[in-house]
C-alpha cells in the first residue's frame, strides 16, 4: 500500500526494497514472481527473460544504477498507471477488481465462491480507495517535483477501459504541457468506444507525436482471437467495433500498434484465427509491424489443466504460425515455446475441469449465455 501522506514513496516501499535486497542476493522476491520462477524452474522461457530481452535502451534504468548497481532506493524510469476500474466490459477471467461490470454483477447477483476456491484470492473484492483524489493530486505534484516527469521514459496507462475514463484526458494533457521528447505513451485498450471519442483520442496522442511532446504513442489492443468465441470470453464485446476501430490504429502512421491476447483453456483452440490475421496485417507492413504479446492465466482459466495431449495439435499448429522477422518476433516465440512446454508431462485435472464447468454456469445464469452452446468440445472434457 502507498503510505496515504508520503506518495512519493510508492517505487520504494517496504516490500519493493526488500524484493530487490533479495534479487540482489540471487534469491527470488516473494509472491508475485512464482509464475515466471516455475517456469524457470522448469527450464522454460518466463515472461521476465523475454521482458528483459527487450530492455536494450540503457535509459529505462533507474538513474541512481549509473553510480551504485547495488541501489535499491531508485527513481522510476518507467510507470504504470491504473486510476479505476471503469470498464464496459466483464471478460469471463477478469473480477471487479478491474472491471466495474463486474462489480454491478456482483452486486445485483450472488458471488462466486468457486472464483476464490482456484486461488485468485481477491477476485471478488471491489476495487477501493478512499484517498483516490488526494492521491491522484499527489501523483501529478510527484511527477512535477524536481521535474520528475523527464526521467521517465515509459508511461503506460491500464484500467478498467482507459477510454473511458477523464484521467485519460488528464494525462495527454499532463504531457501536452510538460514534454517529454523521449517518453513512450502506452495505452492499454479493448476498443469497445464510440466513433467520436475514438477519434477524438487518436487526434489528441497524434499530435502530441507531431509537435514533438512525446517521442511515441503504442497502443496495445486486448483481444483473444477472431473467432465469436470471443465475445463469450471477453463479455460485452464487439467483434465488429473492435475491427472498425483497430482499422483506424493501422491507418496511423505516428503509432505503435500491438495485440495483447489471453491464452487460455477457452479460446486457445480458436488461437490461430487470430495469429493468421496478425500475419496478414504484417504482410503489408514492412516496417512498424504488429506486436504481439499474450499471458496465461494460471488459475481458473488455466489451459494446462485439459492435460498436455488436449491442445497438442493446436499448439504445434500456432507455433507454425508465429512470425520471427525481428528480434523482438524471435523472443515472442521463444516465449510461446516456452507456454508449450508448460503442457509437458501435465495430467487432466478433473477436479478444476468440473470447478471451470461450475463458474462458467453460474455465469450463464447471471448473463443468459449458454457455455455448452459456445464450447460443445468442454462438456466432454
Amino acid at each position: 500500500m502507498i503510505p496515504v501522506d508520503d506518495f512519493g514513496s510508492f517505487h520504494n516501499v517496504p516490500k519493493k526494497i526488500d524484493d530487490r535486497n533479495k534479487m540482489l542476493q540471487g534469491e527470488w522476491p516473494s509472491d508475485d514472481c512464482n509464475y515466471c520462477k516455475k517456469v524457470e524452474d522448469m527450464g522454460g522461457y518466463s515472461d521476465r527473460m523475454h521482458q528483459l530481452s527487450q530492455q536494450t535502451d540503457i535509459n529505462l534504468n533507474p538513474p541512481e544504477l549509473a553510480n551504485d548497481a547495488s541501489a535499491v532506493h531508485v527513481t522510476p524510469t518507467m510507470l504504470e498507471v491504473y486510476f479505476k476500474n471503469t470498464c464496459n466490459m466483464s471478460c469471463v477471467y477478469c473480477g471487479p477488481h478491474f472491471s466495474s461490470k463486474w462489480q454491478e454483477e456482483n452486486k445485483k447477483h450472488t458471488k462466486i465462491p468457486e472464483l476464490d476456491a482456484t486461488g485468485l484470492g481477491d477476485v471478488n473484492e471491489t476495487q477501493h480507495n478512499p484517498h483516490y483524489d488526494k492521491q491522484k493530486q499527489d501523483f501529478w505534484k510527484y511527477l512535477k517535483e524536481d521535474e520528475r516527469y523527464k526521467k521517465l521514459r515509459w508511461f503506460s496507462l491500464l484500467g478498467g477501459e482507459p477510454l473511458l475514463i477523464p484521467e485519460l484526458d488528464e494525462c495527454l494533457d499532463f504531457w501536452n504541457d510538460h514534454p517529454n521528447d523521449a517518453l513512450t505513451f502506452q495505452l492499454i485498450t479493448n476498443l469497445k468506444c464510440e466513433e467520436k471519442r475514438f477519434d477524438q483520442f487518436l487526434e489528441k496522442i497524434n499530435n502530441l507525436v507531431e509537435n514533438k511532446k512525446i517521442y511515441n504513442v503504442k497502443v496495445i489492443a486486448s483481444i483473444d482471437c477472431l473467432t465469436t468465441e470471443t465475445e463469450y470470453v471477453r463479455y460485452g464485446m464487439s467483434l465488429e467495433k473492435w475491427h472498425s476501430n483497430f482499422a483506424k490504429l493501422l491507418a496511423s502512421e505516428k503509432i505503435t500498434v500491438g495485440i495483447n491476447s489471453a491464452v487460455t483453456i477457452l479460446t486457445l483452440p480458436y488461437f490461430d484465427s487470430l495469429l493468421k490475421q496478425i500475419n496478414v496485417w504484417n504482410s503489408t507492413r514492412s516496417s512498424n509491424r504488429i506486436i504481439h504479446s499474450f499471458n496465461t492465466d494460471s488459475k481458473s482459466f488455466d489451459p494446462t489443466i485439459a492435460g498436455h495431449n488436449f491442445f497438442q495439435k493446436q499448439l504445434e499448429y500456432c507455433t507454425e504460425l508465429m512470425p520471427s522477422k525481428n528480434l523482438r518476433e524471435i523472443s515472442t516465440k521463444k516465449y510461446w515455446r516456452g507456454i508449450v512446454d508448460s503442457f509437458s508431462g501435465k495430467q487432466k485435472n478433473k477436479e478444476k475441469i468440473e470447478n471451470l464447468k461450475v463458474i462458467l454456469s453460474k455465469l450463464d445464469e447471471r448473463r443468459n449465455t449458454n457455455w455448452k452452446k459456445v464450447f460443445p468440445w468442454l462438456v466432454e472434457l
